[in-house]
């Protein structure tokens, strides 16, 4: 008996040593991604600078705990927008990993040079850093975000290690004259979010004149197109069976961006068990933003409790 509870011990803090190296092994390739990634920007633009809210971020947790939780932002913002929902992971011991998509967190110049196939390139490369080291991982996608994870999860092979998904007013097509058709039929690259939004009154553009520090605060048009390009791509996108991970989704009556029935056609279309949260009245796009949102915390709650 001694002999078999020792084997065990052994057993055990292996691969718990093994876990917590490939955890740290794989954030310092996360993190030099970025630093490339920020090199990048200032070649495009030598005043930009990345501040520290914005940045692209893996914060290690208890690795006794082992799980991860991966989170995916929207246009126009940054990781920090999302950290909100992050913040009873963290209090458990998850690992908390905030993907930066590409051209964000800079200037509006520089997100205008990058394309949605070098979105798709880095939250590839990325998530499987993180699918590589931890028992559970969660995902997360708000908007753009959870438009990039659909992508990965309909043209990669679903991880094992996968425990669930949820989108927060994912992107595919717009509302009809929404937030994009305005966008780009109305401004011109770089107007201040504050002009657009007085000229407006587009209430999901208030988050980025409240949270100025995790977003733009000037437009840039031709990284819209990017995101409404490959809306109408993957909209079309055809799975070979449906994806067996539990799915959360959140979408809201108010959404003045999203079609929020072309999402539910996609996600009922292409995941097998869809828990559909739906908000009537005034909620906005940015459901998890507790600036604007009245269901901010509800949120939360629902993405940290679910099975």
């Amino acid at each position: 008996m001694k002999t078999l509870i020792l084997s065990t011990l052994v057993t055990l803090t292996f691969s718990f040593n093994a876990f917590s190296s490939c955890e740290q092994t794989n954030r310092e390739k996360f993190l030099a991604m970025n630093e490339s990634l920020y090199q990048e920007y200032s070649k495009i633009d030598p005043n930009q600078s990345v501040t520290a809210e914005k940045r692209a971020l893996w914060l290690e947790g208890d690795p006794k705990v082992n799980k991860a939780i991966f989170l995916a932002h929207g246009y126009m913002g940054s990781p920090g927008e999302m950290m909100f929902l992050a913040k009873p992971f963290i209090q458990k011991g998850y690992s908390v990993i905030g993907f930066l998509i590409p051209g964000h967190g800079s200037t509006y110049k520089v997100a205008n040079e990058y394309k949605n196939t070098r979105w798709i390139k880095d939250i590839k490369e990325q998530l499987n850093l993180v699918f590589e080291c931890f028992s559970e991982v969660r995902v997360v996608g708000f908007s753009t975000g959870g438009l990039l994870l659909h992508h990965y999860l309909l043209t990669e092979p679903t991880p094992a290690n996968l425990k669930s998904v949820h989108f927060v007013s994912p992107y595919f097509i717009q509302r009809f004259g929404g937030f994009f058709d305005r966008i780009l039929g109305f401004f011109v690259n770089g107007i201040s979010v504050d002009t657009a939004y007085f000229v407006t009154r587009f209430r999901d553009l208030k988050p980025m004149t409240i949270d100025r520090q995790y977003y733009h605060q000037n437009l840039p048009v031709d990284s819209a197109l990017q995101v409404k390009d490959l809306g109408l791509k993957v909209y079309e996108m055809r799975g070979n069976s449906q994806i067996k991970v539990p799915v959360q989704l959140f979408l809201s009556e108010g959404d003045w961006t999203v079609d929020t029935d072309a999402t539910k056609e996609v996600v009922n279309r292409e995941y097998e068990k869809v828990q559909l949260v739906w908000y009537k009245g005034e909620e906005p796009h940015h459901l998890m933003v507790p600036s604007v949102s009245k269901v901010a915390s509800e949120v939360q709650h629902l993405i940290f409790s679910a099975n």
